[in-house]
């Protein structure tokens, strides 16, 4: 067997066999964990191995048992805070001992003979890469025969790692030939060439941009990407054959979809992310368990592209959800009671049977209504235990054998974070120490599954060193800083030196400077015709730095910076450009006027048609009174904004709390006493609470959760004295009502409250929770309370009578009527009566149907739609029609600047 071995090649390199051929037997081109896996299957050393959570996990037990024993250790104090950060952090510095040689026997300083005391305590730690690579070293001491006959080294022998070097070497000594790596003269002419020679020799030379190298500057990354995959669009096929591309951060979207653009193949190299869809499974089911319920976190569980339970239930359950947000109130029952009668359908066509049924109901309310844990106490760790079982067994399921990336990456979460907690050894699990480890085991995160490489000519790399032959033409498409760092250090040197004198070798910060500035120089380096490096000056909404390796190549570009700079944006300004030895043609396009603002549209007859047995309410009529487009568009076209589900606003969720309570304590009849309904409105805060608005018990929203634990049942108990000062009973509240006016006008609506008095009859009240009065008292003194005049309306289910209205707002405990109404505890001057703004309103709502009818439709808030307006409208659009307006894109009134 012959290996090539490179510090950057256990991801993709170039090429990948030996000589450029399509494929070889018996050789193979590894990384550090490649090698080590290639000595291990020879040994017969290989074993499964640990998920990094189970070894933290295992060793944040050792350092437990440590501190038993001792508890006066270094990190004593770091455990108590945060015993998983703590044991993440010491196991990073006990494996980079390890992989220098350590030993336990040779404690050393002060923190070395600390960790070796942890060494000593507890189960044994499962092995990492650090123990593999010993293990296998102190096997090779025995001089064993192995199948590999020849090493070839990318980078020099001296610099890399001790521990890898230390590997290396005793593979030398049982029979493998190490071959170093062979000096590279000149290969390239022109420029290339000349900055060739200046990094292996230090000398300069005059650049001439003659395009063999260029650097390529944008504005954004976009531009960038656009001027590459120009170029390589201008070339032949062959051309694409040999042309390696660098990513450094491994995302190359942005300019994948520049290539596929132009039928060139994608590089489809995507970063490795926890935040992809089915991963946030495992969290979002841990979020889910704790007290306060977390009704958002459910409702973005079932939200998922691919939710734990069926779409079809998933929306049905987030829909009740996003209405009341608790898992107590009467949408989240009713929304079960539909899922249970779907079931019973299946059961009923012999589609299912009952036990597959009732299998299938038990295990969604288990994703959906399990126990809820108070984060104070913490969580037992047999119920995180069956969690992280649950979510994996449901990747698996899902999966089904079909190799899904992302599903098998949650099951190996799931698997890891089962494993730490058994490691772990903890009865309960304090919510910061679960969340830490729930951070661990998704740190890998999973690559996009869409994301993938074409076939074609294009490769591409990570590393500049993982370019390991000649590559006729090399794009380094983020070149830009800060490149990779030495990692800091956490040993003093009275500790190196002492761990060095006990045989553990740990790498200098200069040897890491060293074979990183070789591996950027590599690079230029490896290049044999052209090289091209992208530098755009925003990438991410963020400005870049320069890249270490522009800094090396400042002496040579310097003088003549105007010759090898390219602007990407030239791109877009000329018909002809030449790019390193490439002449870019490309059609100038004329520009295209987008769709611009319009106050006046036609109707087809298919949409007219929609205005036939419509039912208004009070809010079809307040849109129609600001924007007839809006109207019609949301109202009779029932537009939506596609959004299945969110969690509302605090004042929103505070209405709604205020709202059911009310619904319960003002029952029909003589209105109770103010002081048994406040007591009645405490109790029956805490439990509507519970039931469809938890989100206000999340610590965010605390302040206004207090202010409305005494508002709202105060509120209610004054509206009740107020009630029995008026002299009047309660008909009901929450009451439907619906009315027919004739000529097409039909209106319905649900009423808050409606009271009934001895001498005036009927009265509305509409409860409202505001932060202002200002809104309401506009509304009526301008004469333009529709809200109040429509319920006024409809409010006589039985007769023709027209009830007087009043806003009563909880938040201020303010009753706020027409002057002369018996509703009026706060008179308000108005305009024009009640009765007279329904008669204003109804004659409004009829010109404005009448001009649909005749296929006329009109955006009020556009420039100049007063002269769209029909005739003498009793109530005109208000100044700001426009300002809540969610459709101004559709009419172009906020169009995007082009």
């Amino acid at each position: 067997m012959k290996l090539v071995f490179g510090m950057a090649c256990d991801s993709s390199c170039y090429p990948d066999f030996q000589g450029g051929i399509e494929g070889v037997f018996g050789a193979a081109v590894v990384g550090p964990l490649g090698l080590l896996s290639a000595v291990e299957v020879q040994l017969g050393l290989t074993r499964p191995p640990a998920s990094q959570a189970a070894r933290v996990a295992c060793y944040a037990a050792k350092l437990r048992a440590a501190l038993e024993a001792q508890p006066d250790l270094f990190f004593a104090q770091s455990v108590t805070i945060d015993p998983w950060a703590t044991a993440a952090t010491l196991l990073q510095w006990r494996d980079e001992l390890v992989a220098g040689g350590w030993t336990i026997a040779a404690a050393g300083p002060q923190r070395p003979g600390a960790l070796a005391l942890v060494e000593r305590s507890g189960a044994k730690l499962p092995d990492g890469v650090a123990d593999r690579l010993q293990n296998v070293c102190r096997a090779l001491e025995a001089g064993p025969s192995l199948s590999i006959q020849v090493l070839h080294l990318i980078e020099a022998l001296e610099i890399l790692p001790p521990h890898w070097r230390t590997l290396i070497e005793k593979l030398c000594r049982c029979g493998v030939a190490v071959m170093e790596p062979q000096a590279e003269g000149q290969v390239a002419a022109g420029d290339l060439g000349l900055l060739q020679h200046f990094m292996a020799a230090g000398t300069t030379g005059q650049l001439q941009g003659d395009g063999s190298f260029v650097h390529v500057k944008s504005d954004t990354a976009l531009s960038g990407a656009e001027a590459i995959a120009e170029w390589l669009s201008h070339g032949t096929e062959e051309e694409l054959q040999g042309t390696v591309v660098i990513s450094e951060d491994g995302d190359t979207a942005l300019l994948d979809l520049a290539l596929e653009a132009r039928g060139l193949p994608a590089l489809g190299q995507s970063v490795a992310s926890p935040w992809r869809g089915a991963l946030q499974v495992l969290p979002l089911s841990f979020a889910a368990a704790w007290a306060p319920f977390n009704a958002k976190a459910l409702l973005d569980l079932l939200m998922l592209p691919r939710p734990p339970i069926p779409r079809k239930q998933a929306r049905k359950l987030a829909y009740a959800l996003s209405r009341e947000p608790g898992t107590g109130g009467a949408r989240w029952a009713n929304a079960w009671a539909e899922i249970e009668a779907d079931l019973d359908a299946r059961v009923a066509g012999g589609e299912l049977t009952r036990t597959d049924a009732n299998r299938r109901l038990a295990s969604w309310r288990e994703w959906t209504s399990g126990s809820n844990y108070a984060r104070t106490e913490g969580m037992p760790a047999s119920r995180a235990r069956a969690i992280a079982t649950r979510v994996g067994q449901w990747a698996l399921q899902l999966d089904a054998g079909k190799d899904d990336p992302l599903l098998l990456s949650v099951a190996r979460a799931a698997r890891g974070l089962a494993e730490a907690i058994d490691m772990l050894g903890l009865e309960t699990l304090p919510a910061l120490l679960l969340e830490r480890m729930l951070d661990q085991v998704l740190a890998d995160g999973a690559k996009n599954p869409a994301h993938i490489p074409k076939a074609g000519g294009l490769r591409c790399v990570r590393s500049p060193a993982a370019i390991w032959s000649e590559a006729p033409r090399v794009i380094w498409w983020d070149f830009k800083g800060p490149g990779e760092k030495a990692p800091p250090s956490p040993w003093t040197n009275a500790e190196v030196s002492a761990l060095a004198a006990d045989g553990c070798h740990l790498e200098e910060p200069a040897t890491f400077a060293r074979r990183t500035a070789l591996a950027h120089a590599n690079a230029v380096r490896r290049a044999g015709e052209r090289l091209l490096v992208v530098t755009p000056a925003l990438c991410g909404g963020e400005h870049t730095t320069s890249h270490p390796l522009a800094h090396q190549l400042e002496p040579m570009v310097a003088p003549v910076r105007d010759r090898v700079t390219w602007r990407a944006e030239h791109l877009f300004e000329a018909e002809s450009l030449l790019l390193a030895g490439r002449d870019l043609r490309r059609e100038r396009l004329s520009p295209t006027t987008p769709p611009q603002e319009r106050a006046a549209w036609r109707l087809p007859e298919a949409a007219r048609a929609r205005l036939a047995a419509r039912v208004e309410s009070a809010t079809s009529f307040e849109r129609l009174l600001d924007c007839q487009m809006r109207w019609m568009l949301l109202e009779v076209f029932r537009l939506s904004r596609s959004r299945v589900a969110e969690i509302p606003g605090p004042d929103q969720l505070l209405g709604n709390l205020a709202h059911e309570i009310a619904n319960s304590v003002l029952r029909p009849g003589a209105p109770g006493d103010p002081t048994a309904i406040l007591a009645e409105a405490q109790a029956e805060f805490e439990r509507v609470l519970g039931a469809i608005a938890t989100p206000l018990q999340q610590p965010e929203y605390a302040g206004e959760l207090a202010a409305a634990r005494s508002r709202v049942p105060q509120a209610l108990s004054k509206l009740a004295g107020m009630l029995g000062e008026m002299g009047v009973e309660i008909v009901g509240t929450e009451l439907e009502r619906s009315r027919d006016f004739g000529q097409g006008l039909s209106v319905g609506g649900r009423l808050d409250l409606v009271v009934r008095h001895p001498v005036h009859g009927l009265g509305v009240i509409d409860l409202k929770w505001s932060r202002s009065a200002n809104r309401r008292r506009t509304e009526i003194a301008e004469g333009r309370a529709v809200q109040l005049a429509t319920y006024g309306a409809i409010a006589d289910h039985v007769g023709s009578g027209r009830a007087q209205g009043a806003y009563y707002l909880l938040n201020q405990r303010r009753l706020l009527g027409f002057v002369g109404s018996f509703l009026a505890d706060e008179a308000v001057e108005s305009e024009q009566s009640l009765e007279d703004t329904w008669t204003a309103m109804v004659t409004t709502w009829r010109s404005w149907r009448d001009l649909a009818q005749r296929g006329d439709l009109v955006a009020t808030g556009a420039k100049a739609a007063e002269v769209h307006f029909p005739a003498d409208l009793p109530l005109t659009p208000g100044k700001e029609p426009c300002q809540y307006c969610e459709l101004t894109g559709l009419c172009r009134v906020a169009a995007e600047a082009i």
